[in-house]
C-alpha cells in the first residue's frame, strides 16, 4: 500500500517522512520512498504455533515527493495531507486550500478528456464511450460545486469507468497536523479537531521534529524519552492506525510451515477477491476456501483440532472475509 505525503511548502512533510519511516538520510529535492511494516502480534502468534520459518507483515510504502506537484502522484492508495501548525501559518485555510487543489487537479483531467471523448464519439459512436462521457459529466458537476469526488455517489459501472483516472479527490485521505515542539499538548488541539470535523477529515496530531529526533536514538533511549513526553504510541504507529481506518481495511492470514503472511483487503471483500490478492491464478481457479478465525484457531492450537470441533469451515466465492480470518485457498488452474 502506497501513501503519498502532500503539503504546502514549509509544512514539514519531509520531517514527517523521517518521523514515520525512521530514515535519516533524506534528500529534500528528490523522490523519497520509505517502507515500513505493520507488526501484527496475531501473525507472530500464528507463526509460533505453526512454527513458520518466515513471517511477512503487511507493508506500507510512504512517498515523499519534492515540492508541491500533485501531477507526480501516481498509483497511490492514500493521501496524507501534512498541515504545519506553526506561527504565521493559517492551518484552517491550508486544509481548505488543499481540498481546492485536489478538486482543481481532478477538474483539469475531466475538462481535458471530455472534448477528446466528444470527438471519439462523433467518429465512432459506442455505448461505452457515451457511458464514460455521462459519468465524467456527473463528476464535473460535483467538482464545479467544489465537492470532492469521494462525496459523489456512483454506481458500480460508474466506479469502474473512472477507476483508471486516479482522481485525487476520490482517494482516501487524512490530515496530519504537524505541531511545533512547544505544542505537544496545547489548548489549540480542540481547534484543530474542529477544523478536521468541519471538513469531514480523519486526523492525527504529532510533533514531527520531536518524533524524528526520537528515531535517531537507540530503542531503549527512545522508549524512555517517549514516556517522559507522554507519547504512548510512536508517530509510525499512529499513522499506520489512521491509514487503516481511512482505507477501511481488514486483515486475513495465510499460515503455512514455510511462511505466515498478513494480507490487507477492504472491509466487505469476498473470498474470491482475497484469493486474487494473493495471486491471479488462485482467483481464476478458485474452488473453495477453508476458513477459521484467529481466536478459534488459537483456542484449538492445531488445524486438526479445529476441524474436529467443526470450526474449520468450507466457504465459497461469496464469503465475506472477516478481520483475523485464516484462509487456505483450494484452487485448480
Amino acid at each position: 500500500m502506497k501513501i503519498a505525503i502532500v503539503g504546502f511548502q514549509g509544512c514539514g512533510k519531509t520531517t514527517v517522512f523521517k518521523a514515520v519511516t525512521g530514515l535519516q538520510k533524506i534528500e529534500p529535492s528528490k523522490h523519497n520512498l520509505g517502507k515500513v511494516e505493520y507488526p501484527d502480534p496475531r501473525l507472530e502468534k500464528l507463526a509460533e504455533i505453526v512454527k513458520s520459518k518466515k513471517i511477512t507483515f503487511e507493508e506500507l510504502v510512504f512517498v515523499d515527493e519534492p515540492g508541491f506537484n500533485l501531477s507526480s502522484i501516481k498509483d497511490i492508495e492514500v493521501l496524507m495531507h501534512v498541515i504545519g501548525v506553526f506561527s504565521g501559518r493559517n492551518y484552517a485555510k491550508d486544509v481548505e486550500n488543499m481540498k481546492a487543489e485536489f478538486i482543481l487537479s481532478d477538474l483539469s483531467i475531466v475538462e481535458k478528456r471530455l472534448p477528446r471523448l466528444e470527438k471519439e464519439i462523433a467518429s465512432s459512436p459506442s455505448n461505452e464511450k457515451e457511458n464514460e462521457k455521462n459519468t465524467l459529466l456527473k463528476c464535473k458537476m460535483s467538482l464545479d460545486k467544489n465537492q470532492p469526488l469521494k462525496d459523489l455517489k456512483l454506481s458500480e459501472d460508474e466506479e469502474r469507468i473512472i477507476a483508471g483516472y486516479q482522481f485525487l479527490s476520490r482517494k482516501p485521505i487524512f490530515t496530519l497536523f504537524n505541531l511545533d515542539d512547544s505544542q505537544v499538548n496545547p489548548p489549540i488541539l480542540d481547534d484543530i479537531k474542529a477544523v478536521a470535523e468541519k471538513n469531514n477529515l480523519k486526523s492525527v496530531n504529532l510533533c514531527a521534529k520531536i518524533e524524528a529526533e526520537l528515531q535517531e536514538l537507540d530503542a531503549g533511549e527512545r522508549e524512555e524519552f517517549a514516556k517522559s513526553l507522554g507519547l504512548e504510541k510512536s508517530a509510525r504507529q499512529r499513522v499506520i492506525q489512521i491509514t487503516r481506518e481511512v482505507m477501511k481495511l481488514v486483515t486475513f492470514f495465510t499460515v503455512k510451515s514455510e511462511e505466515a503472511k498478513a494480507w490487507p483487503i477492504p472491509e466487505g471483500a469476498k473470498a474470491i477477491e482475497a484469493a486474487g490478492k494473493i495471486h491471479t491464478d488462485i482467483k481464476k481457479g478458485f474452488i473453495k476456501a477453508e476458513v477459521i478465525n484467529y481466536n478459534d484457531f488459537v483456542n484449538c492450537g492445531t488445524f486438526q483440532e479445529a476441524k474436529n470441533k467443526g470450526l474449520l469451515k468450507l466457504e465459497g466465492k461469496e464469503y465475506i472475509v472477516r478481520d483475523g480470518d485464516i484462509i487456505d485457498f483450494k484452487f485448480n488452474v
